[in-house]
């Protein structure tokens, strides 16, 4: 695979803009920038989004901020940062498929990949790079080059590319150096390079494959993790230490905090899981009743809302009442685990808006929670070995290894249809948050289709920044195709962002999706589907539990239409493949 050929970091001269404000505290022509992604987090879990999770400091930011929602990202992480990075299509930013995933397609020669078909490791489509490629912008380099600091801490997940494991002592991906985050434009990082990993730092004498599978990098050099090292504290630390290297200097700064909270193996801090000893002993199906009427009391979805069902007895993991003592037990305290990491993960966000404050940069700072996609109901991707320890006592600390399931899963992706790896609500309906500079009361919730992709052009605007186009430091490149929201958010225009005509796409493990004008044409791969197209009414049927395609087979054939496009547009090639299916409890 050709290596990309970093092209030097030119100053752009796009100009500033100054006051771009309606009714609204005007925008500073060089807002500060803060991003702020959750791993995994799904619609329901935090307080204002209808959990029962102690989220002060995200509900803070609601309470000041804005909701969007009918927000999508991709249905994986590393897709959807992919999207985040680029503004563009994750198939045409490198992540057409997760490095991961089609390392193992072209290793079991499953069509159309492998050495006995179509594609191999050295021959590759465009697009299947595993990494972000040199074809697309680069949100650091394009705000970097504008006169902003840019600093990142935690998962980059865009750095890989599909290997044989017989090359790599097992694993089916290799890290690719030339994609790190500082020759992304990031003057500093701190980075996980995978997908995931030990939140807590290598129990000495004791590795288990969550650690050896990790590997951190700082300013793209490899390093080791102090012993007090978790996660979330770890990531925050670290960007309060980088902004705190250039307070005061003048220049605006952007930050990406990329948690990997609460992604699997599920571990936190003692006493923060000891905050949620028998929170969650009602089981799966209380709980998931009580978010829903917080949800429709909140005003996220109406009073006449019919939430999914849920995957039935037959099909699905086993509720609660047909558990035995000892499974409630285990089952109880997975989830209490997953509430401490994401009460964990709140505080260090308050710690962060704190500091800003502190050092007087809070009030220009435009603010964006997000999670890169819906609930994970999948198991951890990490093998067990000898020092795993997963007793019922150590479920949690380190070297544990456990997911929360499905069952779980469709509590924190309540009200919608299943989970992370699916092109269903469930999948790529994750919260979204946007509080902007000077800002300090709450705005109505915006109800506009929009994208991942939407935000780095939403960036480039706050920030003054031109829109490169198709060339950029010497690049030939693909154009950013999310659409700005700065004018929607501040009020500027009632435009809805999509009209009826505008369409989002996706796909990945050939599960598909298209939503165009409250519609939705979706399919659904193994094992919760046979991939054929369903279609549903949003303004009637946000939980996708009524399929109505035989009666609009004229709008069905259009949206299939829509998406035959996007396939020829963005060189999609249906590569099977999915996070596997979590085991009973």
């Amino acid at each position: 695979m050709q290596k990309i050929l970093m092209a030097s970091l030119t100053l752009t001269a796009a100009a500033l803009v100054g006051c771009l404000g309606g009714g609204d505290p005007p925008l500073a022509a060089r807002p500060n920038i803060l991003m702020i992604m959750a791993d995994d987090l799904g619609y329901s879990d935090i307080g204002a989004f209808g959990g029962e999770i102690s989220t002060p400091n995200m509900d803070a930011l609601v309470a000041s901020g804005r909701v969007l929602t009918h927000y999508r990202t991709g249905t994986t992480c590393s897709p959807t940062r992919a999207m985040l990075m680029s503004g563009t299509d994750h198939h045409i930013a490198g992540l057409g498929s997760m490095a991961e995933l089609l390392g193992v397609a072209i290793a079991t020669n499953t069509a159309p990949w492998g050495a006995s078909n179509t594609y191999g490791l050295t021959s590759l489509p465009d697009g299947y790079e595993g990494y972000l490629n040199e074809r697309v912008l680069w949100m650091p380099q394009l705000l970097a080059d504008g006169g902003y600091h840019t600093y990142m801490a935690g998962k980059w997940h865009i750095a890989q590319s599909p290997a044989s494991p017989a090359a790599t002592g097992g694993a089916p991906f290799a890290l690719y150096p030339d994609a790190y985050p500082k020759r992304r434009g990031f003057e500093r990082s701190f980075a996980l390079l995978q997908g995931g990993g030990s939140h807590f730092a290598p129990v000495t004498g004791k590795p288990t494959v969550a650690d050896l599978g990790a590997s951190y990098v700082e300013d793209d050099q490899a390093v080791t993790l102090p012993a007090d090292f978790y996660s979330s504290n770890s990531y925050t630390d670290k960007l309060i230490e980088y902004l705190e290297s250039s307070k005061g200097d003048g220049k605006p700064f952007f930050g990406y905090l990329a948690y990997t909270a609460p992604h699997w193996p599920l571990q936190a801090p003692d006493a923060d899981i000891a905050q949620y000893a028998g929170r969650y002993d009602e089981g799966y199906e209380v709980i998931r009743e009580r978010r829903i009427a917080k949800q429709k009391a909140l005003g996220l979805i109406p009073a006449d809302f019919h939430p999914n069902a849920g995957l039935d007895d037959t099909f699905g993991r086993p509720k609660w009442n047909s558990l035995s003592p000892e499974q409630k037990a285990v089952e109880a305290r997975k989830m209490e685990v997953y509430a401490a990491m994401v009460d964990n993960m709140d505080r260090n966000i308050g710690r962060l808006i704190q500091y800003l404050k502190d050092t007087g940069r809070y009030d220009n700072t435009l603010i964006v929670f997000t999670s890169d996609n819906g609930a994970e109901g999948s198991p951890s991707q990490f093998v067990n070995n000898a020092n795993t320890d997963n007793s019922l006592a150590n479920i949690g600390r380190p070297l544990s290894n456990v997911a929360y399931g499905e069952r779980w899963a469709e509590v924190s992706a309540t009200p919608f249809r299943l989970w992370k790896g699916m092109a269903t609500e469930g999948g790529v309906t994750a919260p979204l948050v946007v509080r902007l500079p000077g800002q300090s009361v709450s705005k109505p919730q915006l109800s506009d289709l929009t994208h991942v992709s939407d935000l780095l052009p939403t960036f480039l605007e706050a920030a003054g920044i031109a829109n490169p186009g198709t060339t950029y430091a010497g690049r030939t490149v693909h154009p950013i195709t999310g659409v700005s929201l700065l004018a929607r958010l501040q009020d500027r225009t009632t435009t809805a962002t999509r009209g009826a005509n505008d369409a989002l796409v996706d796909e990945l493990f050939t599960g598909r999706y298209v939503i165009r004008d409250n519609w939705k044409l979706v399919s659904v791969q193994a094992p919760f589907g046979d991939n054929s197209w369903q279609l549903f009414n949003l303004a009637t049927d946000r939980s996708e539990s009524h399929n109505v395609i035989d009666a609009h087979p004229t709008l069905a054939a259009q949206l299939m239409a829509e998406y035959d496009a996007y396939v020829a547009r963005t060189g999609v090639v249906h590569a099977p493949g999915g996070l596997g299916r979590a085991p009973a409890p």
